[in-house]
């Protein structure tokens, strides 16, 4: 077992701190447009004498704390780094609150990723013994995996809608956007495969675990080759290429990984249940590696609608997007599009299929005929579809021999806050045991789906089925949490279930909802040993 060591400070490593542009003064809640590329990507983890690691499992956003009132006029600063003063001196001294591990060298120039590592307090280190990996060692350059290491240690930035709004509002230039993602992109890729080399070596096993593996650290490769590179037309030309390929690469990662966990529950190595604590660890996971995908796919996404002509035209052909953004996303014609859409998947596999009946109301603006505000269409598109895809299918096998079919009731509020959707069906509800595994990936009551390796069934498949993937539900809640929404279902046992989708209904209340990587986090992914039950069983 490897001895703990200090972090070593990367030699090829520049960061250019000096040369990055102050940011403006102002947020986009006083109407001044700012570029969140003038924000630096990537904040320190906290330096307080004591730490409570749980809150820092993902980057969230309070807008009743004076925390959040703090960050709101940045977008994760450098700038704390620059004022931070070391014991050693350095720059890229360790941060209380971080993981150390040693860097040194191996012989054979591959390194162990886990004999030891620390846990820096002010008044204590915590030795954390890790199961030794090598997997991201074979895939990586040792001075990558220096990078890798330095970049995971790092809080990624949160953005929030506003941001995101105002940046392709005022039409800045490229380089700003570049100089943003070419920091941001490797921050979230590094937090992201810290927790990759965690999983159990059952699931690692599994050849499209090896290739979801494989392709990250191939990106985190990638973005590293336009580190230190001067802006230039060439340089954006080839950094947009390189956004392009990540996308396509990364397309496919949920089912992938969803055919990874059917083949290690199938060959008997998880069981799909809300107590047992392999599967918890496994489900916390998959939360925050899907929560990473949603992210660099929003910032590659944003960033190529903004600055591909080409895209742009394709993806925007009203020019009513700002990038992916719709400054009045009108939830009413999105859950229609998404309803005629799932209609179609439901009447090819039952002939028929139930009517939707919609209400709406503004509390904001009584004269209003719709409900907008500003989000992603395609995000509640999917978590419309996913929805009305599970109601649809509840409510025809309910009503198998019933002369009608009831209709599918969907109610959305608008108020000062939040935009409140309700969806309820009659397909005959959800028991209590039943209910309680409902966000588990994985977990289907209808017949698994054995997808093609040509077509995965992801976000660009073009035959999504119907049901049997096992994780429509719990990607559907990511989306709504990922920029502070949530989504919650009540269920009558017999009768029919509701489905409540929550989302901010003010944009600068929206901010991204982010993983990171940390003891906490390291602690939850690798506890997978089920405890003594002290109370006592139903059964």
């Amino acid at each position: 077992m490897a001895s703990p060591g200090l972090f070593l400070r990367p030699t090829s490593l520049s960061i250019p701190i000096n040369t990055m542009r102050s940011r403006s003064g102002s947020s986009s809640d006083m109407k001044i447009f700012r570029s969140i590329s003038q924000d630096r990507p990537g904040t320190p983890r906290p330096q307080t004498g004591s730490v409570n690691t749980e809150s820092f499992d993902f980057v969230r956003s309070n807008s009743g704390t004076h925390a959040s009132r703090r960050s709101s006029s940045t977008l994760g600063s450098w700038d704390p780094i620059m004022s931070r003063s070391c014991s050693s001196g350095g720059l890229l001294s360790p941060r209380p609150g971080t993981m150390i591990r040693d860097l040194s060298p191996r012989p054979s120039l591959s390194r162990a990723f886990s004999g030891s590592a620390v846990l820096a307090n002010s008044s204590s280190a915590i030795v954390l013994e890790v199961e030794e990996r090598k997997q991201v060692a074979n895939l990586l350059s040792f001075e990558q995996i220096q990078k890798m290491e330095f970049y995971s240690k790092f809080t990624p930035t949160s953005v929030s809608l506003s941001h995101f709004l105002d940046h392709g509002a005022t039409g800045l230039r490229v380089e700003e956007s570049f100089l943003f993602l070419r920091r941001e992109i490797p921050v979230r890729l590094a937090n992201m495969l810290m927790e990759l080399e965690l999983l159990p070596t059952e699931l690692l096993t599994e050849p499209a675990c090896k290739s979801i593996l494989t392709q990250y650290s191939q990106s985190f490769s990638d973005v590293l080759a336009f580190e230190n590179l001067s802006p230039s037309e060439k340089t954006y030309e080839d950094f947009n290429k390189l956004l392009s390929v990540i996308r396509h690469r990364h397309q496919d990662t949920v089912p992938h990984m969803a055919e990874a966990l059917h083949n290690l529950r199938d060959a008997g190595n998880l069981n799909v249940n809300s107590k047992d604590r392999l599967n918890q660890a496994i489900q916390y996971f998959l939360d925050r590696l899907y929560m990473s995908r949603i992210s660099i796919q929003m910032l590659v996404s944003q960033h190529k609608a903004l600055y591909c002509p080409e895209e742009s035209i394709k993806s925007n052909p009203g020019g009513r997007l700002k990038g992916t953004i719709d400054p009045k996303c009108d939830a009413v014609d999105v859950a229609r599009n998404a309803f005629e859409n799932a209609t179609f998947l439901c009447e090819q596999i039952y002939m028929d299929a139930p009517k939707l009946n919609i209400e709406w109301v503004d509390l904001t603006d009584g004269d209003k005929d719709s409900v907008d505000f500003v989000y992603i269409p395609s995000h509640l598109y999917h978590m419309f579809f996913e929805v009305f895809k599970n109601s649809m299918r509840a409510t025809m096998e309910f009503h198998e021999n019933s002369d009608t079919i009831p209709e599918i009731n969907v109610r959305i509020v608008k108020s000062a806050q939040d935009i409140s959707i309700k969806v309820c069906d009659q397909g005959g509800g959800i028991s209590r045991s039943v209910a309680e595994n409902i966000f588990l990936y994985l977990y289907t009551s209808a017949t698994r789906v054995k997808l093609s390796d040509a077509d995965m069934g992801g976000t660009t498949s073009t035959s999504t089925p119907m049901h049997g993937l096992g994780y429509g539900l719990p990607l559907s809640r990511l989306y709504a949490r990922y920029f502070g929404g949530d989504m919650k279902v009540a269920s009558v046992d017999g009768y029919g279930t509701d489905t409540y989708i929550y989302l901010r209904a003010l944009e600068s209340d929206a901010r991204e909802t982010l993983p990171i990587f940390n003891a906490s986090s390291s602690n939850k992914i690798r506890d997978t040993a089920n405890q003594v039950e002290d109370w006592t069983k139903d059964e």
